[in-house]
């Protein structure tokens, strides 16, 4: 340790000044910390954390909520090459009541909520409850706003793990900065969220993965047990195929996110409407019916491609069908070519919803007669006698199939 720091820290301790021995701690912690001394740098801070604690009264329990003055005394861990942050503390400012969810899932979470209110009973029995919660499913489907949603019933706040920072090009680095992490949160009631986990977390027996990925996936293995349970851990990912089969047996319970259904998204347009065109009539059937295959996000995406529209075009009180249908079609032109299949049977949806093959024309440049020949094939079954299996939304996320909506798959790991 640097004496001159040392010296500072006992200077301000004889003297009674709070901020000046609080600003020596940390430049004595940060010293340590660049020294490569992890340890010892967040047991100064924790060490002061835990006497400040004490003075002000609140609960020593790891359960207990911590005040972000207290919070604040420790400095978010950085990467020591680039500087960047590793985490940032969120304030959750959602609740469950604000998000989509099927009723499966939405039980699921009320249940996760609850066992995590009432910690302090469960762990009087000796019975754990639910802090390690892995969401899987398509990009946009409400995974992180979940995670928000949940840390903001059980009123705490959010680490959320920065992939910039976390992932390192030096060797070795990117394994220190996951412990960080963890040294970090161990001491707070926290929620650590965990997002793109399977950059961190992939399989280690893939060939094209070099030796360090597979270190840091049994760094992060280590940590993971070692978490104690005031840590709250949320993990998210588009590709839960890829995640080592080690990693499952760390979480508790696993929940799929997939592509809302109809209900969901007449409660995702029936709010955006009363927020945004609360002045405006909208054929809310139409909206429903064009969302079909689009997740959360895209179907706000497309809510505010037809808001902006409306306010460009000096619409009047009512929206009708073939305003929204341009919208859309303009839409769907930025991810799908017009000669495509794809293409056809959007629109051969759209004219099933109600929209005239006129305004078909109008809107897309396609003669009647082109649009009616291409209609007419997508009538005929396949081979098979079966409907072509299309997505209806060009909006949706290549490479996701359109799933059937069946809610929530809420299942324990593998043992």
């Amino acid at each position: 340790m640097k004496s001159g720091l040392i010296v500072k820290l006992i200077e301000a301790h004889c003297a009674g000044n709070e901020d000046a021995f609080k600003k020596a701690l940390k430049d004595l912690a940060n010293d340590e910390e660049r020294k490569g001394n992890i340890s010892l740098s967040s047991s100064l801070m924790n060490a002061y954390v835990s006497e400040k604690k004490t003075n002000t009264s609140i609960s020593s329990s790891p359960l207990s909520e911590m005040s972000f003055s207290v919070q604040s005394v420790l400095p978010t861990p950085k990467d020591k090459d680039s500087t960047l942050e590793l985490i940032e503390i969120l304030q959750p400012k959602v609740r469950l009541e604000d998000v989509a969810l099927p009723e499966k899932t939405k039980e699921a979470l009320l249940q996760i909520i609850e066992e995590q209110k009432k910690a302090a009973d469960l762990l009087s029995k000796g019975i754990t409850p639910t802090n390690r919660v892995l969401f899987c499913g398509p990009p946009g489907c409400g995974k992180t706003l979940t995670a928000n949603a949940i840390a903001g019933e059980i009123d705490i706040p959010v680490a959320y793990v920065r992939l910039d920072g976390l992932v390192s090009s030096y060797l070795g680095q990117t394994g220190t900065n996951i412990r960080k992490i963890f040294e970090f949160v161990k001491n707070k009631r926290i929620m650590l969220f965990l997002d793109e986990f399977d950059a961190i977390a992939k399989k280690r027996d893939d060939p094209h993965e070099l030796g360090e990925l597979k270190r840091v996936v049994t760094t992060l293995l280590q940590n993971m047990d070692s978490m104690p349970g005031n840590v709250f851990l949320v993990a998210a990912t588009n590709h839960h195929h890829l995640l080592d089969p080690a990693i499952w047996r760390r979480f508790n319970t696993s929940i799929l996110l997939e592509l809302p259904n109809a209900q969901q998204r007449e409660v995702i347009i029936n709010r955006f409407l009363a927020d945004t065109l609360n002045e405006y009539k909208v054929d809310v059937k139409t909206l429903i019916i064009l969302t079909e295959g689009m997740s959360g996000a895209q179907v706000c995406n497309f809510l505010q491609a037809l808001a902006k529209y409306c306010v460009m075009q000096h619409k009047k009180k009512n929206v009708t069908k073939e305003d929204i249908a341009s919208v859309w079609v303009k839409q769907s032109t930025l991810f799908i070519n017009e000669d495509s299949d794809a293409y056809t049977h959007a629109l051969y949806k759209l004219n099933k919803s109600g929209v005239p093959i006129r305004t078909l024309e109008e809107i897309t440049g396609i003669s009647k007669s082109t649009l009616s020949y291409r209609f007419s094939k997508e009538e005929k079954p396949d081979e098979q006698g079966a409907e072509k299996p299309y997505n209806l939304s060009p909006l949706a996320s290549f490479g996701c199939t359109l799933l059937d909506n069946i809610g929530v798959r809420c299942y324990k790991p593998y043992e």
